[in-house]
């Protein structure tokens, strides 16, 4: 790639002032810098566009729709904003398609029944009407739009497949570099990714080859929010891949491979720390930062929980380090410092288990400060 950025409206005018014989008045006023200077500002602005125009024709920096065009050398396309379905919880009987709104002010949406919960009284899946995140943000009370007889409580409890925003320009850029690397093919483990990543609500997923014998294969899922994903996307995911009989070559696996859809186990991280605080500072002003600091620590952690570490093998890690910890709470304003660090009552890093047998995955606990 050719570097433009020294083609400036002063170097470019420099560079044709060399040109003209030093016997000539070259003083910024003079005839001939004036005459000069439209076309060197000219060719600045072309310049500008030649090197926006170069960015835009490789993965590594291209962006936007140029980057949708580039997808195509790896066969794939950006992935759309997905809409969440939720579980809504009710006193009567709701028909299928009648409309429901959230009561969260500006951040309102609608919402529509779309099944019954399978062996669950009164208990229906809830599909947003708006694609993305928005729609997994929202649980507590809803009101009907559509007129529903005896229909006297109306409640969004939890979220069944997280909703999820139009792909970033980052993710796609790496998903494609990832893509043209890996070179997923016949039922390899990239393949698997692959596959998996495009269903609605997935968000990560670790791949154990041969985890139970041979022509095994186990999955394990996060939703598009990085947490453990609800039984009715494990159950959708496990429909797409590798439906009942298994091995039978009737979902996207191939023919042989039994593969078996999970989710990994939550395990809760409970924090104590002793802090030392900027004067005027009270730790009740910085518990809500710091709780969110460890939050936003943790969410890098199972944002990484998919990645193999390894490439001679399949390893995956999503351990929690007590320096990680400590960084994230004196990153928060107000805060000197913080000893005493434990995590789950010890002073050491927790290794969370990752195995086809078990996956983990850190979620925020309790955070217990003091001065």
């Amino acid at each position: 790639m050719i570097d433009f950025s020294s083609q400036t409206y002063q170097n470019i005018l420099q560079a044709m002032l060399a040109q003209v014989p030093s016997t000539f008045d070259q003083r910024d006023t003079a005839p001939i810098p004036t005459a000069l200077g439209p076309a060197a500002y000219t060719f600045e602005g072309f310049y500008l566009n030649l090197n926006l125009v170069q960015q835009q024709a490789f993965i590594q920096t291209a962006s936007g729709q140029s980057l949708d065009y580039l997808g195509a050398l790896a066969g794939l396309t950006r992935y759309p904003a997905s809409a969440a379905v939720m579980l809504g919880v009710f006193n009567a009987e709701v028909p299928i398609g009648s409309r429901f709104s959230t009561i969260n002010g500006e951040n309102s949406i609608n919402f529509s029944a779309t099944s019954q919960v399978a062996d669950e009284t009164y208990q229906y899946q809830l599909t947003a009407e708006v694609p993305g995140t928005i729609g997994s943000d929202y649980t507590g009370p809803i009101v009907p739009i559509s007129v529903i007889p005896g229909l006297t409580s109306a409640q969004i409890t939890s979220i069944l497949i997280p909703g999820d925003d139009t792909e970033t320009d980052d993710a796609f850029r790496q998903r494609i570099i990832t893509a043209l690397n890996d070179r997923p093919f016949g039922g390899n483990i990239a393949s698997y990714r692959e596959n998996i990543l495009a269903i609605d609500g997935v968000g990560a997923v670790q791949v154990y080859p041969t985890w139970n014998g041979g022509g095994t294969v186990a999955c394990s899922i996060l939703g598009s929010n990085y947490l453990p994903a609800s039984e009715e996307l494990v159950q959708t995911v496990q429909t797409a891949i590798d439906p009942p009989a298994q091995g039978t070559g009737l979902g996207l696996a191939p023919i042989g491979a039994q593969v078996t859809i999970t989710t990994p186990a939550e395990v809760t991280i409970n924090v104590s720390a002793t802090l030392t605080l900027s004067p005027g500072y009270e730790v009740g002003q910085v518990q809500a930062p710091i709780e969110a600091a460890i939050e936003a620590y943790l969410l890098t952690v199972r944002q990484g929980w998919s990645t193999n570490t390894s490439s001679t093998s399949v390893v995956y890690a999503a351990d929690v380090y007590v320096a990680r910890v400590v960084a994230a709470i004196v990153s928060v304003t107000g805060v000197v410092n913080a000893t005493n660090v434990q995590l789950n009552g010890g002073t050491a890093d927790l290794t969370l288990t990752e195995t086809g047998a078990l996956q983990q995955v850190p979620i925020t606990g309790t955070v217990t400060l003091s001065v």
